[in-house]
């Protein structure tokens, strides 16, 4: 896939990527440390101890708020998303959210939008409201009959409407879901949250979070969590 000229670049400077002794990723300007440190987290997680996460680093946390399953086409609200937003937000943790998106039509993009909109009615976030469409790893998704000029209008559908209702939009996805499935040159005006768990970054155009790992660890949570920067 060729890299489109007329898409806004990043300027991160791979060389500048370092990672501390605890393994986590950092950006550097000279000696100081300009990043910050994510993580994002679903039921998957289980019972999160946010004052724990919050002492270990963890500057900001995007929550799961729900789901469309890709088989019955269903929207579900993540069953630990209350619990985990009063928890990160009473932390001191900035907050921002996902929605796992199998919307096929713009219609089923903004019925996604609206449900994350009435569930976050009675917070208050300061991070983004995240679009997170990716492929279904060994099983046949709703997605996969569209082309990328449709799954382009649904993910706009969606980031157009939360950004109506005042919030902060993203899109989520890796390399060759951006690349190959959506349509970049439409997409320029959005920020951006890259998954890729190798070094060095490579990714062209503007980003604002780079999931690093989906293997790390944090205080306050058992098992593995992914990380971000």
């Amino acid at each position: 896939v060729e890299i489109d000229d007329s898409i806004p670049k990043n300027n991160l400077d791979n060389d500048n990527f370092k990672k501390n002794d605890k393994g986590e990723m950092e950006y550097l300007d000279g000696d100081k440390v300009i990043s910050h440190k994510g993580i994002d987290v679903s039921k998957y997680q289980g019972d999160i101890d946010w004052k724990a996460v919050a002492g270990d680093g963890v500057e900001f946390a995007i929550l799961r708020l729900g789901y469309r399953g890709y088989g019955t086409g269903e929207i579900q609200i993540d069953e630990t998303f209350e619990k985990n937003i009063k928890g990160a937000t009473d932390a001191g943790i900035t907050v921002g959210v996902y929605f796992f998106s199998q919307a096929v039509t713009k219609e089923e993009a903004k019925e996604e939008a609206k449900v994350v909109i009435d569930n976050l009615k009675k917070y208050k976030i300061k991070g983004p409201v995240v679009f997170d469409t990716e492929e279904v790893a060994g099983n046949d998704g709703r997605l996969e009959d569209l082309d990328k000029d449709e799954l382009t209008d649904v993910t706009i559908e969606f980031l157009e409407t939360v950004k109506k209702a005042g919030y902060s939009p993203m899109v989520y996805a890796n390399l060759k879901w951006f690349s190959m499935n959506l349509d970049m040159s439409r997409l320029a005006d959005y920020d951006k949250w890259f998954a890729a768990y190798t070094a060095p970054l490579y990714f062209p155009y503007e980003i604002k979070i780079w999931q690093y790992s989906d293997a790390g660890s944090v205080a306050g949570i058992q098992g593995l969590v992914d990380m971000n920067i």
